[in-house]
Formats: structure tokens, sequence, C-alpha cells
């Protein structure tokens, strides 16, 4: 396992959005996406939004906000004023016969196409700060079972008696975040997401094969920091294309969105169960092998039944590792800003004598499938399924935490079956 930065991949860039695209900006910009934007059910209830905000300590201006939804609510009523008056005159333009009437009515019309044309060039601006600026910047809602303050402690077992450390001769250091496995941690790190995501797949979740890379739309739709995923130079004009590519890995949660992204399935296909095996990279961390999960279903109520499911699953598996490990209800400050409820499952490690993640599976209602247009229909109505999706494990940290307990591959009868 080797991570490296060749010169194709550059570090940083000044972010802009790539999700919401104005109509000024559509002669330059493609816009391969348009989320839905669910105003009334953001911004309905206030006094609710600025709970969640206080909850998650999340930095948004909300007095700025509201103002800036009354000055774009205002112009959009405006320009819907004005589009009611074109169709009133165009009928009235229909029915009148005296030639002067009719002119009079024209010169009406042409002035509110004038006026229509005006208010909307007048109005990009403002779309462009409310929506992209402080709109989609709204953090999903919480879910009623995540904690306020601290994390709950849901399940632990405890394992006594480990063997002594092997030590890390099978991982060929070069610095803190590149290296090499060999010998055993070589067939772990082969072995166990094959192990693990054979849990997955007995419990009906379907095996996929996900691409490596993505586009910032999709970063963008789920909330990440671009910041935190490479960069690829495509050579193009960093400075005016937003829809540049990023390396994520197959594993990552960020690969299954390019094939939802404006995907509408039958009800009937729902629920949706997708596993994965693949690398996930990190722009300050070790690449891993990871296994991801992805589920997708019509009501969040079976989405938090599934969820509970996959948390089964992971207990499944990671009962036969013979380590000490935790299930932990993360608090709502500790979300990313789509999550509406976490699981972390965190493995003891001997060297530091604290607890690491290794995994974990997140809800996320229905907040991604609408910034990607992810839905289905229920007679006339457009409706967006609720995602769950986790990492089931992460390779690298997974496996020193083995070696430090003593245990090695041949001991690991599981994975050889």
């Amino acid at each position: 396992m080797l991570r490296t930065r060749p010169l194709y991949l550059l570090s940083r860039r000044a972010y802009s959005s790539a999700l919401y695209i104005t109509g000024d900006k559509a002669k330059e910009q493609y816009a391969p996406l348009v989320p839905y934007l669910d105003f009334q059910a953001k911004l309905s209830d206030l006094e609710k939004l600025q709970q969640n905000l206080r909850l998650r300590r999340y930095r948004l201006d909300f007095e700025e906000l509201k103002n800036q939804w009354a000055l774009y609510r205002s112009i959009e009523l405006r320009k819907r004023d004005i589009e009611a008056k074109r169709i009133h005159l165009k009928e009235q333009i229909n029915k009148t016969k005296n030639e002067d009437e009719i002119k009079q009515l024209k010169l009406q019309a042409t002035l509110a196409r004038d006026d229509l044309k005006s208010l909307k060039e007048s109005g990009y601006s403002i779309a462009d700060t409310f929506v992209a600026g402080n709109f989609l910047a709204i953090p999903n809602e919480l879910h009623e079972r995540t904690p306020a303050e601290k994390q709950k402690l849901l399940f632990e077992r405890n394992v006594e008696g480990h063997s002594k450390p092997i030590g890390e001769e099978w991982l060929e250091k070069y610095d803190s975040t590149c290296f090499y496995m060999t010998g055993d941690a070589a067939l772990m790190d082969l072995f166990l997401p094959i192990n693990c995501a054979g849990v997955l797949q007995d419990a009906g979740f379907i095996p996929f094969s996900n691409p490596d890379f993505v586009r910032s739309v999709l970063v963008e739709a789920a909330r990440k920091d671009p910041d935190s995923i490479y960069l690829i130079n495509e050579e193009v004009d960093l400075e005016h294309k937003l829809n540049l590519l990023h390396l994520c890995g197959g594993g990552s949660m960020l690969s299954f969105l390019g094939y939802l992204t404006k995907l509408s399935v039958f009800p009937t296909a729902l629920p949706l169960r997708l596993v994965a095996i693949g690398k996930q990279y990190f722009y300050d961390k070790i690449q891993t092998s990871a296994v991801q999960m992805l589920a997708a279903s019509q009501e969040g109520s079976e989405a938090v039944q599934i969820f509970d499911e996959t948390i089964e699953l992971y207990k499944k598996f990671y009962d036969q590792l013979g380590l000490t490990y935790r299930l932990v209800q993360i608090p709502a400050y500790k979300l990313q800003p789509s999550e509406a409820m976490r699981v972390d499952l965190e493995v003891f490690s001997p060297k530091t004598e604290g607890f690491v993640k290794v995994g974990g599976v997140c809800y996320y209602s229905d907040f991604i499938s609408k910034r990607i247009a992810f839905n289905y229909h229920e007679g006339k109505v457009q409706k967006f399924p609720h995602l769950i999706s986790g990492t089931a494990l992460k390779a690298a940290d997974l496996i020193k935490i083995l070696l430090q307990n003593g245990i090695c591959f041949e001991q690991m009868d599981f994975l050889k079956r």
C-alpha cells in the first residue's frame, strides 16, 4: 500500500460552487445537475433551524440568511407577477380586434418583457449569494436519536489476554502518510475487506464496483470538504472551470453518488442495498483499502431500520477478530453537515491505550438525494429516497491494531474459508 503524490495531483484551489449555477454563468459553465431546492421545508420553521445550527455549533449567519431569503423571495414574487401579466396581455391581444388597442397592449407586453429580463439579470447575484452561499450551506436536520452534547455508548465487547505485539516489520514506512505492506499485513489487506464485504453480501447487499474519481458537483452535493480530497490536473483553466475532477477512491461514499445522480427508480426497486471494496484517498491521511456500504429506501423509518441492521452486521464481522471494540453514537456537534445521525465503530489500540475509529455508518435522510436529484415517483408526486452509507472497515488502521495485539494472518482461520 503506497501513497504517492505524482505531478498530476494538485493540492488546493479556491473553491466555487459547481452545484448551483445561475443563468448568467450558463454560457461559460455547463450545469450537469440541478438540485431540488426545497425552500419551504428548510425555511418554514426558522426556530427549528436555529436550534439545529446551535446544537451542531455550526457557523452560519442566521440573520443574514433571513435577510437574503426575504430579498430572494421578493424578487421571485415580482418575476411571477410579471410573468402572469405577460400571459394576461397575450390573452388580451388575441381577443382584441381594435388595432390601436392591440398596439397599446403590445407596447405593454414589450415593457413587461424588458422588465423581466432586467429583473432576472439583477437577480442573478442575489440568487448566487443566497442559494449557493447560504441556502445550500444549511446542514441536514438532526435525527431524534442524535445526542446533543456527549457521545453515547451503544455496545462494547471486551477481550482479554492478547499476545505479544508483533511490531511493524510488515510495514515498510517512508513517512507518516506513505508505506508498503508486506507479509501478513499484505495478506490481511487483501482478505479482510473480502470477508467483511461477504458478511454484507450474505445479508442481501449487492456487490458494486465504483470509480476512483468524482466531480466537484458531487463533492459539494455531499457537503464534503474539497480541501480534504485530491484534485486532478486536467490541464484546464482552474480559475473558470468549476466542475473539476477529484480522486476519492472506489471505497468511499462519494464514489456511489455518480451512479445515483439524476437516477429515477421505480418504488419497487427500493430498498436498495449496495457494497463496494476499494480504496479511500485522503489529502492528509494514509490511503486505505475499505469496504463501503450504501442503502436507499422510501421512508425514513425503513432507512433507520436498515441503519440498525447494518450495525448488527458490523458486530458480526468484528466479533470474529478477537479485539476489544465499541459502538458509539456521535453527538450533534461532531456530525458532518450532511449527516443526520452517525454511529462509529472504534477498536482499542494497546499502543495508544485509546480507541481508534475503523468504521461507521451514517443516516443522511433525503438530504443528499435532493441535492443529486435521485428520485422515485408515487403517481405524479416526485419523492427522494433516504440514504444510509458507511465504511464497514478501514483496513490500514485495523491491521495496525491487529498487529499490536499480536494477531497474525495464520491465526485468522475465518479469512481462509
